[in-house]
């Protein structure tokens, strides 16, 4: 099982890479648009990865680095697995729950971690990042499978 996995992840790194740029792409739009309108400011996971980590505000930079590296390369390697283990579905639908596997880490996880209350103590603040992962997953699953339809 973990053989054929990382055979899947190795021989699949175009249509991952393809999904993770478009998704990270849709989520960084969500996380300024978006977020602005509903939250008055955008989201910023940097801090919140400075916060877990115990890094003061000199190195967003490197929060901003770790974020997005996952946007573009841990999150759809864990998409490849997740998918792995779950043939049946659509891949927008598999990547919408992959989404919410993430916001639940990122609420239940980064968040207290970070000092916060779990899923940001709820209201506005949480129905956004729910949006934001739910969108990311959303378009990474169903670009992932649109290339894997194109290049199979």
């Amino acid at each position: 099982m973990i053989s054929t996995t990382l055979s899947s992840i190795a021989g699949q790194w175009k249509a991952w890479l393809a999904a993770g740029l478009a998704a990270t792409l849709v989520l960084a739009l969500l996380m300024e648009g978006l977020a602005r309108a509903v939250l008055g400011g955008p989201m910023k996971p940097a801090v919140l990865i400075c916060q877990v980590f115990g890094w003061d505000q000199s190195l967003l930079w490197l929060g901003e680095i770790l974020h997005y590296a996952l946007g573009l390369v841990g999150f759809p390697v864990g998409y490849v697995v997740l998918r792995s283990m779950v043939a049946a579905g659509p891949g927008w639908l598999v990547g919408a729950g992959w989404g919410l596997i993430l916001f639940v880490g990122a609420g239940a996880v980064m968040a207290p971690a970070a000092g916060l209350t779990p899923f940001f103590g709820g209201g506005t603040m949480m129905v956004a990042s729910l949006i934001a992962h739910l969108a990311y997953g959303f378009v990474l699953g169903a670009v992932f499978a649109r290339f894997r339809a194109d290049t199979a």
